[in-house]
């Protein structure tokens, strides 16, 4: 009897003293991703006995993974939550509101940019830390613009400024000034900037109002129309980047993960291509792509998560902005590294908007594709504007539905 009741204290004992397992989930990042990733796991485990961190990256589909998985009570404790889908799975209510832990750590929430802490943000509930951010900006290549004698493009160009540059270097001789996507993501900075909006006040659609088809319609007549812009595959390349990096293009409109793919693949061409401000319409704006970690909310070890998520984006962010490309979340980290070659990307977060499309069911993901895919039909002149809009029109509620 002693030994069962000495064998209870030590089960006791160790069970009270073992550490809880938080695990944490995101997509698989690149090699040097996964390498800083792997530090930030192995430096909080070394300093809180408490708690061990496991990181457990989903690959493939990682939102319905991650659905399938809140849906089946198996997912992670914390996870990334794109932007783009925030507040679908905000409506889901599968995320645990971090408001109450904010106050009672004095977390200094302030020390973020506020457009990123507003995009994980639903019914004034705070559902998510910014990880890091990426805006969009203008690459250029200046080898090319020396070559055929055009001046570079500035921060300070207009829309007219931009296409008549692209024109000047076709006119010249250069045949593919400029790479785009037809990605709904890269026209809506046209879209605001020609004081459009997505949504109107009740969710419903205002892509279709007369200033953000303006918008859009200056966007694909930079190919349809004025014959300066091409998809990538038109100009041998798989993405924007590689289309940059490989001079094949004049310029091209991307974020700061191109920047840190030239630098790893094209060193040689680092000190050639240079990257400005999206031009100006009537106001400047850009694209936020963002990702939060986020708790779920059916976590048995709440607190023990949001300990880890302080540490993730305070020192863990310090470590990734050390070890990769990223640009931190944190006011404080970005003057680290606020340099000359990444400061307009710092700049356009101040107007960015969060590549977010509010809609009643908290859904976009299908009327995002089906507006891609009418992007590139208006691309090619295989539908009209006029037609897009009626397209949209009739479709968008049918494309949001949560059915």
């Amino acid at each position: 009897m002693k030994k069962i009741l000495v064998l209870f204290i030590l089960i006791s004992i160790i069970t009270a003293f073992s550490a809880v397992e938080i695990k944490i989930s995101g997509w698989p990042g690149n090699p040097n991703e996964e390498t800083a990733m792997m530090k930030v796991v192995e430096n909080f485990n070394n300093t809180h006995k408490d708690i061990k961190v496991v990181w457990d990256p989903i690959p493939g589909d990682y939102k319905q993974t991650l659905l399938t998985r809140l849906s089946a009570g198996t997912a992670p404790d914390i996870f990334y939550i794109d932007i783009s889908y925030f507040q679908e799975f905000a409506n889901k209510n599968v995320l645990l509101p971090l408001d109450l832990y904010v106050k009672k750590d004095n977390y200094d929430i302030d020390d973020f940019y506020e457009n990123l802490i507003d995009g994980f943000t639903s019914n004034n509930r705070l559902y998510g830390i910014p990880k890091d951010f990426s805006t969009l900006a203008l690459y250029y290549n200046e080898e090319i613009f020396d070559k055929y004698d055009v001046e570079y493009p500035t921060s300070n160009d207009t829309w007219q400024d931009f296409l008549s540059k692209a024109q000047k270097l076709k006119q010249n001789g250069y045949e593919t000034p400029l790479v785009l996507d037809a990605d709904f993501n890269r026209a809506i900075p046209f879209i605001i900037g020609n004081d459009g909006k997505l949504v109107n006040d009740d969710l419903s659609t205002a892509i279709t109002s007369q200033k953000s088809i303006e918008g859009i319609e200056f966007y694909v007549n930079l190919i349809n129309k004025y014959g300066v812009g091409f998809e990538p595959s038109n100009v041998g390349s798989g993405w924007i980047g590689e289309a940059i990096a490989n001079s094949k293009v004049a310029m091209g409109m991307s974020g700061p993960w191109t920047k840190g793919f030239i630098e790893e693949q094209y060193p040689d061409m680092k000190d050639k291509i240079k990257v400005v401000e999206l031009p100006v319409g009537k106001k400047r704006a850009s694209m936020i792509y963002t990702v939060s970690w986020s708790i779920n909310r059916q976590t048995k070890n709440r607190q023990e998560a949001w300990e880890v998520l302080k540490y993730l984006t305070t020192e863990g962010q310090k470590v990734f902005t050390e070890r990769t490309s990223i640009l931190p979340s944190r006011k404080s980290l970005a003057q680290n590294i606020k340099n000359n070659s990444n400061k307009v990307f710092f700049d356009s977060v101040e107007y960015g908007i969060p590549w977010t499309v509010p809609t009643k069911t908290g859904i976009f993901s299908r009327a995002n594709d089906q507006i891609n895919s009418l992007l590139k039909d208006l691309f090619y002149n295989k539908i009209t504007i006029e037609e897009a809009q009626n397209i949209i029109n009739q479709k968008y509620d049918e494309w949001n539905s949560s059915n």
